[in-house]
């Protein structure tokens, strides 16, 4: 059962001064409570030097009720509250929340729009839903996250692992490369060492052409008749 406390006054020229009349309580609609119907009839209470104080039923928040202000005068004013279920407390009049009676929602987000939800598979699809719908709360399962995150943290090890073996097979290559230029190179070095070996054997073929033919041209004898001249100058 909740408690309420109602105080109403009117305006005087010395201030203010207690309202003479009645404050009428209806629920809006029937709803149940330990067990018990309630029906949405209305009850008053007097106002005793301005002041009421009023139990009502439990209810929640699925119902409001209308508790209307008639202090003796035409001008009757009609709330409708949220009662606080649950409590040994007296609730001043003034600090209930007014609703809307159709939707039950409080006045004061009525007008705003509502809160809108969408549940993603995982904290990333979250975040990519996210960022394209920023007035929309997303939730994410923890679990499936987490599941999610394991199976990245596995992907990345498997292509780390692959990494590695490709830059260890690039290692063995690039050492093979390296012997192989080396040999090369030796072989390269014995060519050339081989080349001029047989540029010195030639020199020495050669050189020792060029003298015998010399010496055969020097020890020829003279051919010419030595009695050629003789004739020649006796028939002149």
């Amino acid at each position: 059962m909740a408690t309420i406390h109602i105080k109403l006054a009117r305006p005087t020229d010395t201030g203010t001064t207690p309202c003479d009349g009645t404050i009428r309580l209806t629920p809006i609609r029937r709803y149940v409570t330990d067990h018990t119907v309630i029906v949405p009839d209305p009850f008053t209470v007097d106002l005793t030097n301005g002041e009421a104080t009023i139990t009502i039923p439990d209810s929640d928040t699925t119902i409001c009720w209308a508790i209307t202000e008639l202090p003796g005068t035409p001008q009757e004013h009609t709330r409708y509250v949220q009662i606080p279920s649950n409590t040994t407390d007296t609730v001043e009049y003034t600090d209930l929340i007014d609703v809307n009676p159709s939707t039950f929602l409080p006045v004061a987000v009525a007008a705003g729009p509502l809160l809108q939800i969408a549940l993603a598979a995982d904290a990333q699809a979250a975040l990519a839903y996210s960022r394209t719908h920023p007035e929309t709360l997303v939730l994410y399962s923890e679990e499936a996250s987490i599941n999610a995150m394991a199976a990245t943290v596995a992907d990345i090890a498997a292509v780390r692992s692959a990494a590695q073996t490709q830059a260890n097979h690039a290692t063995g290559s690039a050492q093979t490369a390296a012997a192989a230029a080396e040999t090369a190179a030796q072989n390269l070095q014995s060519i050339e060492n081989t080349a001029q070996q047989i540029g010195v054997v030639v020199d020495a073929i050669t050189n020792a052409a060029e003298s015998s033919s010399g010496s055969q041209t020097t020890g020829e004898p003279d051919s010419t008749p030595a009695d050629a001249t003789t004739e020649d100058s006796g028939e002149e």
